[in-house]
């Protein structure tokens, strides 16, 4: 089955969750490049963005698209202020970073987790 996702031209945009509180969508910014923005389904108001290259498999998170207030950090099993998200990206080594909409979490992990 094809990855919908990656199957995208370049500007496309498509919704990968849509929740009673968060929406996401992913846009295919650049040939290797995606944006994911989550906003409030009900205010529209923006409570993250990212964007995953994915030749590198890695993920930029922007300090000035989080929402801290709504988020959890979650780092190694461990919730951490998201005020501490530079301290905990510096700590480990090629981190891992999956958004969980459903518990307004952002984990981060080392790929041996």
């Amino acid at each position: 089955m094809p990855n919908e996702t990656t199957d995208l031209a370049v500007g496309d945009s498509l919704v990968t969750h849509d929740g009673d509180e968060l929406i996401a969508e992913t846009t295919r910014t650049e040939e290797t490049l995606f944006t994911t923005t989550y906003t409030d389904a009900q205010t529209g108001e923006l409570r993250l963005a990212l964007q995953v290259d994915i030749t590198t498999g890695s993920t930029a998170l922007d300090p000035r698209h989080i929402d801290q207030g709504y988020w959890t950090l979650v780092a190694e099993g461990e919730e951490r202020p998201m005020s501490a998200l530079r301290e905990v990206l510096g700590t480990i080594p090629d981190p891992s970073i999956e958004v969980k909409p459903e518990r307004r979490e952002i984990s981060v992990y080392s790929e041996e987790e």
